[in-house]
């Protein structure tokens, strides 16, 4: 009998707008996943139709936040999320 594991993080953040929540996004980041995929949830529809350009940045520095993750579990040095 063998001993396998796999290190894998959950990543969760928070959009808003003037203190109040617009959109939550959420992903897995495990070693040796080549793409890292990113749920969104709107939870407040219509201050995401007014501010759809600000939650989209913050999807994509979410993105970009999940992926040096990634990266660092890849390089075997996990680096702070902030």
């Amino acid at each position: 009998m063998a001993l396998s594991t796999n290190q894998s993080i959950s990543l969760s953040g928070v959009s808003t707008i003037n203190g109040v929540q617009v959109a939550t996004f959420s992903t897995v980041v495990s070693k040796g996943l080549s793409y890292t995929s990113v749920s969104t949830q709107i939870t407040d529809q219509d201050l995401y139709e007014k501010n759809k350009a600000e939650v989209r940045k913050d999807r994509n520095d979410f993105q970009t936040v999940a992926d040096n993750l990634s990266d660092s579990l890849e390089s075997g040095s996990v680096k702070s999320t902030e």
